[in-house]
Parts: C-alpha cells; sequence; structure tokens
C-alpha cells in the first residue's frame, strides 16, 4: 500500500508489493488510514491547533505533504502548555511535572471534521487536534476533554447541551494601548473612526473563516466591542468561540491594532465579559420549556438546572475568572455580577432567565472574556446537571438591583478566595480528573505570585515620600 497525489487529494494504492520495486521516497502506512483526505485547494501548511490552560490557541504548522501520515499518527508536542505561565514559563514543579520529569510529551491528533482554511492568510489551513497521552488514553489534564467528558453525562440522559457564547473585547492602539476614540459610542452604527472599518472587516473574516456570526457592535466602553456567535451544540460552539477569539486578534493586527480581552483594562470603563447562554434539548424539544406546567412558565426541569447553576457558582468561579485583572471587573453598579443573584431580563443579576416567546435559556454572566472557554462551559454545565439530578431549587428571584439585594450570597471577589471555593467544591472533585483540578490551582497560583509579588509602580508613586 502507497500514497500519491493528485489534485491536492492523497489517495492509498493498494498493490502486491512483489511485482514493483518500492520507491525509498514512500513510507507504507497503517491499513486503517483513510483512502482520501482532501484539503482545501491551494493548502501549502496545516495549522494542527490546540487550546493552552489559559485557552490561547497552540500548535505546530505541518507541510502538506505530511499532512497524510500526521493525519493518522498525529504529532507529539511537550505537555508543558496545560500546565505553564501565560507568557510561557514552564514550572520547575507541578502536579502534571516539570523540570524532574523533563517535561513530558502529549499527543496532538487532528480532528478531520474541523478543517478549514484561513482566508486572510492564503495557504493557510487549520484544524482543532485532541490531545492524547503517548499511550493512547485521552489527556486528563486537556481542558477540551474536561467539557466532553461533562457532555458525555448529559449523552447518557439523551440530552443535548445547546450553548451561545458573547465575549466583549477591546481594539487598541499598538504603540500607546488606548482606545482610537475618546468617548464611547454604544451600538453606534457609525461615527466616522476607524472602528466601522475594522468591525466590518473582522466581521467578513469571521464569516469567510466559516464561523456562524449573528452580530457585532460597539459596546459600552470606549474601544470596546463584541461578536456574538449562533447557539450551537456545546463543544462546536465552544471551539467556534476558541477560533473566534485568536482570529479577532489576527485580524485587529492585519488592520494595525491589537484586540485584548483583558477583564479590566481601564480603571474609568467597563469591563469585558463571558456570557454563556444554555438551554438542554432532547428530541427536538426545549427542556426548560415548562408547556403544561405552570401556564407555559420554565419547566421544573429548568428551575432545577438553574438551582444547581446558582448553588455551584462561586466554587466555579476560577474557572471563569483566574487572574487579578479579573476580579477588578467584579464590582458592584457595573452590570458585572458581584452575587449568586438571579432573575429575568435583568442585567444586574448573575444568571438571567431569558423568556424567548415561551421558550426559556439561562444566561450566566460572570465569567470574563479572559477565560478559557472549555472550562467556563464545563463548569457550568456541571452545575446546572447536578441540580437537575439532586433536585435543588433556586432561591428568590431578583427583580430589582441585584447589588443590593439581601437574599444573595457574595461572589468572590479575589483570586485567593476563588481557589478556596474550588479546592472546596465536592463537585468539582467529582466532576473532574484531580490532576486538572489540581494542576490548574497550582498553574492560577503561580500567575498570581507573578503579578502581586514583584513591586510596583503604582506602590513606588504612592508611598515614597509620603510614608
Amino acid at each position: 500500500m502507497f500514497l500519491f497525489r493528485r489534485n491536492n487529494i492523497w489517495y492509498t494504492v493498494y498493490v502486491n508489493e512483489s511485482d514493483i520495486e518500492v520507491p525509498t521516497r514512500f513510507e507504507p502506512i497503517k491499513e486503517d488510514l483513510v483512502s482520501a483526505i482532501e484539503l482545501p485547494e491551494g493548502t501549502r501548511i496545516v495549522e494542527m491547533i490546540f487550546a493552552d490552560v489559559f485557552g490561547v490557541l497552540r500548535g505546530k504548522k505541518v507541510p502538506a505533504a505530511q499532512w497524510p501520515r500526521v493525519a493518522h499518527e498525529g504529532s507529539h508536542i511537550p505537555g508543558a502548555p496545560l500546565y505553564w505561565g501565560v507568557r510561557c514559563e514552564c514550572p520547575d514543579e507541578s502536579p502534571a511535572g516539570g523540570m524532574d520529569q523533563g517535561y513530558p510529551d502529549m499527543v496532538i491528533k487532528p480532528i478531520a471534521s474541523t478543517l478549514r482554511p484561513v482566508p486572510w492568510r492564503p495557504g493557510i489551513t487549520q484544524v482543532f487536534c485532541s490531545l492524547e497521552n503517548p499511550d493512547g488514553t485521552p489527556s486528563e489534564l486537556c481542558p477540551r476533554n474536561a467539557l466532553i467528558s461533562i457532555l458525555q453525562e448529559y449523552e447518557k440522559d439523551g440530552v443535548d447541551a445547546m450553548i451561545a457564547l458573547e465575549m466583549e473585547f477591546y481594539l487598541l492602539d499598538p504603540e500607546t494601548h488606548k482606545p482610537l476614540i475618546r468617548q464611547m459610542n454604544t451600538y453606534g452604527v457609525y461615527d466616522g473612526s476607524r472602528y466601522d472599518e475594522v468591525l466590518t472587516d473582522i466581521i467578513d473574516g469571521l464569516v469567510a473563516y466559516g464561523l456562524p456570526v449573528e452580530a457585532g457592535m460597539q459596546e459600552y466602553g470606549t474601544g470596546q466591542l463584541e461578536i456574538t456567535l449562533r447557539y450551537d451544540k456545546a463543544l462546536k460552539a465552544a471551539d467556534d468561540a476558541i477560533l473566534m477569539r485568536n482570529a479577532v486578534k489576527e485580524l485587529a493586527a492585519k488592520n494595525g491594532l491589537v484586540a485584548t480581552y483583558m477583564a479590566k483594562p481601564f480603571n474609568e470603563e467597563s469591563g469585558s465579559g463571558l456570557h454563556i447562554h444554555q438551554s438542554m434539548w432532547r428530541d427536538g424539544k426545549n427542556l426548560f420549556d415548562g408547556v403544561g406546567e405552570a401556564a407555559g412558565g420554565p419547566s421544573e426541569y429548568a428551575m432545577h438546572y438553574l438551582g444547581g447553576l446558582q448553588k455551584r457558582i462561586a466554587e466555579f468561579s476560577l474557572f471563569g475568572s483566574w487572574n487579578v485583572n479579573d476580579y477588578k471587573r467584579r464590582q458592584d453598579f457595573t452590570l458585572s455580577p458581584t452575587t449568586d443573584s438571579w432573575g429575568g431580563d435583568n442585567r444586574t443579576v448573575a444568571i438571567r432567565m431569558i423568556d424567548a416567546e415561551g421558550s426559556y435559556r439561562f444566561e450566566q454572566r460572570d465569567p470574563c472574556s479572559t477565560s478559557n472557554l472549555y472550562l467556563a462551559v464545563a463548569g457550568q454545565l456541571a452545575a446546572g446537571l447536578d441540580g437537575v439530578r439532586t433536585g435543588v431549587k433556586p432561591g428568590p428571584r431578583c427583580d430589582l438591583n441585584a447589588y443590593t439585594d439581601p437574599n444573595a450570597k457574595p461572589l468572590p471577589r479575589s483570586v485567593p478566595a476563588a481557589i478556596e471555593a474550588l479546592e472546596a467544591s465536592d463537585l468539582a472533585r467529582k466532576s473532574f480528573p484531580e490532576l486538572l483540578i489540581d494542576t490548574y490551582i497550582d498553574t492560577v497560583k503561580r500567575e498570581y505570585d507573578a503579578v502581586t509579588i514583584p513591586v510596583s509602580d503604582i506602590e513606588r508613586d504612592r508611598y515614597i515620600g509620603a510614608i
């Protein structure tokens, strides 16, 4: 059996090896390799990508000529991206490995259904990869695998988890890291600034990239924007959002700007949040809809799911907000939730119950745009499922200002508080591998120390000469 290529399609050919002389440039491959692997026309490089511990895309560039082999065998890469720092600092010690273990490998294997060309970089095709241990077992450290494991629990009940993710971000001058305009133009259709041109270019690029863009807009902060994607099954929706976040950065750079998903880049401007919309479906029916229940209101399933979200929101805070800056977004009277409150069409609460003409969904609003989207989604789905299975009921509904709601409990307001809540969570350790939880906490602690231990210019300016 040998490979040959024609019109950018690779074929396997089965022959009697005794009848021909084997060319040395061909390497036989295993017989379970698909008979034809088609890459988009003109592909020169395949980028094998995956999300690291912070949800940032990492990977390898593979020449198209090597694709048939790599598509079947995968490729080895150090496992450090699943526990290193934001600036790729490899720790000397970690629950997952370190200098003592020599930073052992993991295997990235392409998921053929996710192949897509990158329209603004001709000749480049990207493919998502699954992460495995060298022995072929799924990596316990992989955030995407963590989401898959939760979705498998839903599948046992015949339920499809449908998700939509909204992420806010800022477009800034690459030199000054400041907005291009002096005042916000929320929902402005035209203001004569470069934001109109760049936002249009970004949306065009995302659509050509194959992402289900619903809308793009200028948001509440000066220089802040948001792009929304159509809801889909949870894994695909998370994949799409991870791709979008990276693509926005690339398209912004193409336009001479820098896009940042930093949660609170400016004291005086609004923070950038991640809002996760969710509904559960079985046999084409939204299980949150209470047809025949409470005069068509939300179903009992929905209320137990909501009870789970509310009960566990503090425990999973670290999945959605993992760094010091994230908690600077979490301030009262800022439209960023600070309590475990829930309500209807009320943007002061942490969990909105949205009634779209009798079809219900929940929107949880506490995570930041910086989060690892797989972990943020997985934590919420685990919480909701636990609520359904244990019959938890939510607390009183908030229909006024959630920041002054006496019935609401406060959310963690710092990284240490969020770490403590996750460490104490029985559900987190029941739903996810111990190694994932311990390694994630260790990574977040190191990032916290990297930011808080060094003496800052703010401290020097404030204290030298005054005390």
